[in-house]
């Protein structure tokens, strides 16, 4: 009877035992089905979600700037309250070098972009696109010579490189400084796009001239290099924001935007007139790099609210659009 007993509490246990296999057994395939199911969730809402910024991206409001001090105003609306996100998502996008800048105007991968009104035309024309000077910026160059390799007058130049980019004011100002220089030996012309390689180039004394915004001429300055020529000398007024007219059903939306980045532009332009470039020191340190002491003895900068350039500018820049100089040397 015992013997009975045990056989069937035997019995009962292995049953049991079974019983318990199988449910463990169901519960691991419920938690794999549930991560499975979890991975692919994921997925589709990674995927969701790169989506959402693809559209957000493309639906904001994105302007073109280089790390230069005119354009400042740009910095100060991206990094405040001075827009009104309910009317326009503003979005700087930072390239090196004003052909990078032409590249995505022509890509439609930018609504607006600070750049020089002679580049500009040449590019609305030379691509058909219906660019709008809605700012005149404070772009000025510094043509400033290697004190290293002796560059420290005009007639120096014979036999020596100037850094400049072709299309644009720094090429019509390298012609007139050739004509200007008095030397019987050919000044070259060295097509350097990029701001930050022809400050690098300066600061090592591999190049022997170079045109150069703000703040990079003070730093080259500051290293014990010479100025040259200052281009706000010859009276143009070339640095601009150019707004690129859609001409599709966004152009409304985009309209209204413009009316908004306008407003936005002219708060930040009194803001950096009333306080000066110092309250700004680190915002300027952060979008162009500029250090400490070179921001210190920046040149007294005014810029003026959102309007056109004067016709007299424009006429300019149509008149040097036409002078086509080949450089020797080209480096991006």
């Amino acid at each position: 009877m015992q013997s009975k007993q045990k056989r069937n509490t035997r019995n009962t246990n292995g049953l049991r035992a079974i019983l318990s296999f199988i449910l463990c057994a169901f519960a691991i395939i419920a938690v794999l089905s549930g991560c499975s199911k979890s991975a692919e969730q994921k997925q589709a809402e990674r995927k969701a979600e790169e989506a959402r910024q693809r559209a957000t991206e493309q639906s904001a409001f994105k302007i073109a700037v280089t790390p230069t001090l005119d354009c400042l105003p740009l910095f100060l609306m991206a990094d405040s309250g001075l827009c009104d996100t309910s009317k326009i998502d503003l979005r700087l996008k930072l390239f090196d070098a004003h052909d990078d800048i032409d590249t995505a105007i022509v890509g439609s991968s930018v609504q607006a972009a600070a750049t020089e009104l002679v580049r500009a035309i040449d590019l609305s024309r030379s691509h058909h696109l219906r660019l709008r000077p809605v700012a005149v910026t404070p772009l000025q160059w510094t043509l400033v010579g290697s004190k290293a390799n002796k560059i420290l007058k005009l007639s120096d130049l014979g036999n020596h490189m100037i850094a400049m980019t072709r299309y644009s004011a720094t090429d019509w100002l390298t012609s007139l400084t050739k004509k200007r220089a008095k030397t019987d030996f050919i000044i070259f012309s060295a097509q350097i796009n990029s701001v930050k390689t022809r400050l690098k180039m300066m600061e090592d004394s591999a190049m022997d001239a170079a045109w150069l915004p703000e703040p990079q001429a003070t730093q080259a300055l500051n290293r014990g290099n010479v100025v040259l020529v200052k281009s706000d000398k010859e009276g143009r007024h070339f640095g601009v924001i150019v707004y690129v007219e859609p001409g599709d059903e966004t152009a409304d939306k985009r309209e209204a935007e413009l009316r908004e980045f306008t407003n936005a532009y002219n708060r930040a332009v009194d803001l950096i007139n009333k306080n000066g470039l110092m309250h700004y020191a680190a915002l300027i340190q952060k979008y162009t790099g500029a250090d400490n002491k070179t921001i210190a003895k920046l040149p007294a900068i005014k810029f003026t609210h959102a309007e056109g350039p004067s016709r007299a500018d424009m006429l300019a820049a149509e008149k040097i659009r036409f002078q086509k100089h080949t450089p020797k040397v080209k480096i991006q």
